[in-house]
């Protein structure tokens, strides 16, 4: 393969044309060899898991979410209400507690003239892939070769590149559930990672981990803990608190989501949030549950610490059930609320606050058994 002999054409990469990713001179390809994502169940931890695979780390996208504390609870009230089910610092929890060297690029890279692109082309021509931060409407596979619509717009989609062709002006990227790599217009991933949204634009943001694995055997019980006290740490400060009054803020929901013809979509945006958009099915708790029987499998942990571990994992599958249960209520409704009054609609606002309070019940029971493991484990 030739990708680590093209850096020196490097500079030449931007010449001859006014477009930031364009080449004038037509270099040769910069394609990673045998490059075979795999899908994973949200955006980061498999753009992330991805890259780390093909450098050789043996690092599955639960270990990503979990070491990574991906896991906790907000309700941020609006015309779509949006439903938060993880921290935002993932991958830096990650990298530290995995010891993994990783770097990101500078912030506000939408002001420079090239936009990060000859950086990029140059860590492709080291053999490293590159995590992209996108807005998710601008990537025409995802929606039948054309744009998404207005409202699809989301600014903190993560995709892995692992080439570019200049001559064809295509790039090639993973991207959580499809399988193997994406092909797209570089116009349109440059779009993608310059979009102008208001809240969370990308702002052509991208990051990579800096070399390849020699050898590396993840340390289970240092992950443990540092998702433990993460996890922990966010129930305490916020979560549990914003469960509670879940049930009442769905029972209100008219009250900030006003637009009556809007909410079988806004129910269905819901449902979304908690089982498809990308948090690995029931609001990470699935993903979060992987990590927890991965680590139970791979440590030698003593019988104390195993058996909470179990109990740990069958107090989170109820969990799981409830907010199974909950992401099917909402679709039923959607799907019937037109035809309803208001008074018909607020007794199924109330059915909705029954299954919320109960997830409530649920979620503070796991808390309890998470912090009876962190205690095992210290």
């Amino acid at each position: 393969m030739k990708q680590l002999t093209l850096f020196d054409q490097i500079p030449t990469l931007l010449a001859g044309k006014p477009t930031p990713w364009n080449s004038g001179s037509n270099p040769q390809p910069l394609l990673l060899p045998a490059a075979k994502p795999i899908p994973g169940r949200h955006c980061e931890s498999s753009a992330i898991m991805n890259a780390l695979n093909y450098l050789g780390y043996p690092i599955e996208e639960c270990l990503i979410t979990g070491a990574g504390g991906a896991l906790g609870f907000g309700f941020a009230r609006g015309t779509f209400p949006f439903m938060s089910a993880r921290n935002g610092d993932m991958r830096e929890q990650f990298f530290a507690a995995a010891g993994i060297p990783w770097q990101k690029s500078a912030d506000r890279l939408a002001e420079n003239a090239d936009f990060g692109w000859q950086q990029i082309a140059g860590l492709l021509a080291q053999g490293l892939p590159v995590v992209l931060r996108v807005d998710m409407r601008y990537l025409p596979y995802l929606y039948g070769g054309r744009y998404g619509p207005a409202y699809s717009s989301f600014g903190w989609h993560m995709i892995c590149l692992f080439g570019i062709d200049w001559v064809r002006q295509v790039a090639l990227v993973s991207d959580t559930a499809k399988p193997g790599l994406q092909e797209i217009a570089l116009k349109d991933l440059h779009k993608a990672r310059g979009s102008k949204l208001k809240v969370m634009p990308p702002e052509g943001e991208f990051y990579w981990i800096t070399g390849k694995a020699e050898t590396y055997e993840p340390d289970w019980q240092a992950l443990l803990l540092h998702s433990l006290r993460l996890v922990t740490g966010y129930y305490e400060s916020a979560s549990l608190a914003a469960l509670e009054h879940y049930g009442q803020d769905l029972v209100e929901l008219e009250s900030y989501s006003k637009p009556a013809f809007l909410l079988p979509a806004v129910l269905q945006y819901m449902a979304g949030n908690i089982e498809d958009f990308g948090t690995g099915g029931a609001a990470f708790r699935m993903l979060y549950r992987d990590f927890l029987a991965l680590i139970a499998e791979r440590l030698k942990a003593t019988a104390p610490l195993a058996a909470q571990l179990a109990k740990t994992i069958a107090s989170l599958d109820e969990c799981i059930t409830g907010w199974h249960e909950m992401s099917a209520a909402c679709r039923s409704l959607g799907s019937r609320i037109k035809s309803m009054n208001r008074a018909i609609r607020a007794a199924e606002y109330q059915k909705l606050k029954t299954i919320a309070d109960t997830i409530y019940k649920k979620e503070r029971l796991f808390y309890t058994e998470l912090k009876t493991c962190l205690q095992e484990l210290q």
